[in-house]
């Protein structure tokens, strides 16, 4: 049986950093960078949040976001390739995709994810 994401869960802005709040739909990923974040937006930008991943992440939960490495959470709805090591993330305002890579360990989980989701 495949469940659909929650989407009144999506329009919900999330807070990312002491006085900043985004909606999940608009969070291509997230990006580890010791005790701080990047924060990749789907308009192109990049901002940098001194929130830790993991607090980030348990604040997304319920919405289509995976953490596919130690360091990297992804937007699942924004993926436009899958492949074995590596993932295609697509922004609207760059016709470039980001390219991430898939732990060994996390790669059969994040299939089943995506199955579930889609």
């Amino acid at each position: 049986m495949k469940t659909t994401p929650n989407f009144s869960k999506l329009h919900i802005p999330v807070k990312i950093g002491c006085r900043m709040e985004v909606l999940p739909n608009q969070i291509l990923m997230l990006k580890a960078d010791q005790n701080y974040t990047y924060v990749f937006l789907k308009n192109g930008s990049k901002i940098l949040s001194s929130t830790t991943l993991g607090t980030i992440e348990k604040r997304l939960v319920g919405n289509t976001f995976f953490r596919v490495n130690r360091s990297t959470v992804v937007n699942t709805q924004h993926i436009i390739n899958t492949g074995r090591k590596n993932l295609e993330i697509q922004t609207t305002e760059t016709s470039k995709p980001l390219l991430v890579k898939i732990s060994r360990r996390r790669a059969k989980p994040f299939l089943a994810f995506t199955d579930l989701n889609n």
